[in-house]
């Protein structure tokens, strides 16, 4: 095995060094800005909070511990929407496929359901389910399943018909077309909505909890915006975000190995 020259590895981690100065540079120049313009102003401070203040509510609630449990709760909701969402999305999306005239029946239902705003219908389903765990987990897996089922559905629709008339030619069934063709090659595009519902099941669960909850970071931000604490709903918006950057390196990290998993035991 050859080894990397000493100088190409120091050069190497120095260029990381660098690119990660300059990712930071953005962040630190919003809070040097942001101290700036609330520094030493109460009015300005009340309105747009400070780094100070800000700070100050993130130690409040990790000391309390409020804060972990907010995060847990959120996290909870939506990544159990985000795994139901995608995998009924995408089993529905393909087997339509497969009943291209059912699908033509339900399209039209599956566009006006899709585009609906969630934030009318997160309320009935608060009420039909209640205020706990479980509303929240279907507002958000509401948020992705329609997401996922069109991508797999399009992928499997936009696989190269010679591909199809090649198994068939060898004598294989549609069974043998939709797991050698169809399967395997919309995975890309499953892949796509597994990336873009990452933001759409944080959406579904903060809409649930912001609507009627006691607990997660939507209750979090609706208490300091009664309260008209700026800093608090910061904080609570730092933790969404956050939320984001962990599902999104959990896709990218599972992607790859996802993709050989299903199309071996395919």
């Amino acid at each position: 095995m050859t080894k990397m020259p000493r100088k190409t590895v120091a050069a190497d981690r120095g260029q990381q060094a660098q690119l990660l100065l300059y990712k930071l540079a953005p962040l630190i120049l919003l809070v040097l800005g942001w101290h700036l313009l609330t520094g030493g102003n109460a009015r300005r401070a009340f309105f747009f909070g400070s780094p100070s203040a800000f700070a100050r509510e993130l130690m409040a609630g990790v000391i309390s511990r409020r804060l972990f449990y907010d995060t847990a709760v959120t996290a909870g909701e939506a990544l159990g929407g985000f795994l139901i969402g995608n995998v009924a999305g995408t089993v529905a999306g393909l087997v339509l496929w497969h009943f291209e005239f059912l699908f033509r029946i339900l399209r039209p239902y599956i566009i006006a359901l899709g585009t609906a705003p969630l934030f009318a219908l997160a309320p009935i389903i608060v009420v039909w389910f209640g205020t706990g765990f479980s509303s929240k987990l279907i507002v958000a897996t509401l948020s992705t399943l329609f997401v996922a089922l069109m991508q797999a559905y399009k992928g499997a629709d936009e696989v190269d018909f010679r591909f199809v008339e090649v198994i068939r030619s060898f004598g294989g069934g549609n069974w043998q077309v939709f797991r050698k063709i169809i399967v395997p090659a919309s995975m890309v595009w499953v892949m796509s909505a597994f990336r873009l519902n990452i933001g759409f099941a944080l959406l579904g669960a903060f809409l649930g909890e912001y609507i009627s909850s006691e607990r997660g970071l939507g209750h979090l931000i609706l208490v300091g915006g009664g309260l008209y604490n700026i800093p608090l709903i910061l904080v609570g918006v730092v933790m969404i975000i956050v939320l984001g950057w962990c599902l999104s390196w959990a896709v990218g990290a599972i992607e790859g190995p996802l993709q050989h998993t299903i199309i071996r035991s395919l």
